[in-house]
């Protein structure tokens, strides 16, 4: 259901649990010394002898500051964006900094803001193909909250490219372009929601298109009520 959004709740917790773990887990190698090649005993040896241990998330933050740094030397490198807004992304949807129930906290929005730089510039770099992983996180963070912050633009840009990259023998590429005119029209891209529409009712399997098309005019409506209401000019669709 469009509504549903697909989870992008859930998928982002089982995400986070996993980024978590695995923090954990790297964390705990180097900590005891584990693959260290070396007799130092590791970080928590040192700090049950006087040193510290540095978090998950002061881990994932300096990985970012190396990002950042190339990127600041190498603004024309999609790679380097790219690094950027992963970087950011782990540490916006740490636990510490995302609940599920309640959305971003003050540091998550932070990073949020870091990954839209960073999908701006990576964009900008115009690559060849687009990272489709980068793009799905992008796209969920940016959504309807609690699950993401409700910025419609970006999260229409990142979708466009998701629904590009989805295979047209997809059974359910038709929802691709649910969730983008979805997007586009609380966007107030009315255009875009059109198009994006058409494709989706095209495509969608004939027993569903009924209510398809019920759901996306009863977004557009929204979207057109809103955009009235705002004064906004030239969208009147």
């Amino acid at each position: 259901m469009l509504f549903d959004l697909r989870s992008p709740g859930r998928r982002r917790v089982v995400k986070t649990v996993y980024v978590f773990l695995a923090l954990l887990i790297g964390v705990g190698l180097v900590g005891f010394g584990v693959g260290t090649g070396g007799s130092f005993g590791g970080i928590f040896n040192a700090a049950s002898s006087g040193g510290g241990s540095a978090s998950g998330q002061v881990l994932l933050e300096n990985s970012l500051k190396k990002a950042q740094k190339r990127a600041r030397a190498h603004p024309n490198s999609a790679a380097a964006w790219l690094a950027v807004g992963q970087a950011a992304y782990q540490i916006a949807t740490l636990p510490t900094n995302y609940n599920a129930s309640v959305g971003y906290g003050p540091a998550g929005h932070a990073a949020l803001d870091t990954v839209k730089q960073a999908w701006n510039n990576y964009m900008g770099t115009a690559p060849s193909q687009p990272n489709n992983i980068f793009a799905e996180e992008v796209a969920a963070a940016f959504a309807s909250p609690p699950s993401g912050i409700g910025d419609y633009t970006t999260a229409e840009s990142a979708q466009a490219v998701v629904t590009e990259n989805d295979p047209n023998s997809d059974p359910k590429k038709y929802s691709q372009y649910e969730y983008l005119a979805y997007y586009a029209y609380l966007a107030k891209d009315l255009t875009g929601g059109n198009l994006a529409s058409a494709r989706a009712l095209a495509l969608a399997p004939k027993a569903q298109v009924k209510q398809l098309r019920t759901t996306l005019l009863a977004i557009k409506a929204q979207a057109e009520a809103s955009a009235g209401a705002t004064g906004a000019t030239g969208a009147t669709g």
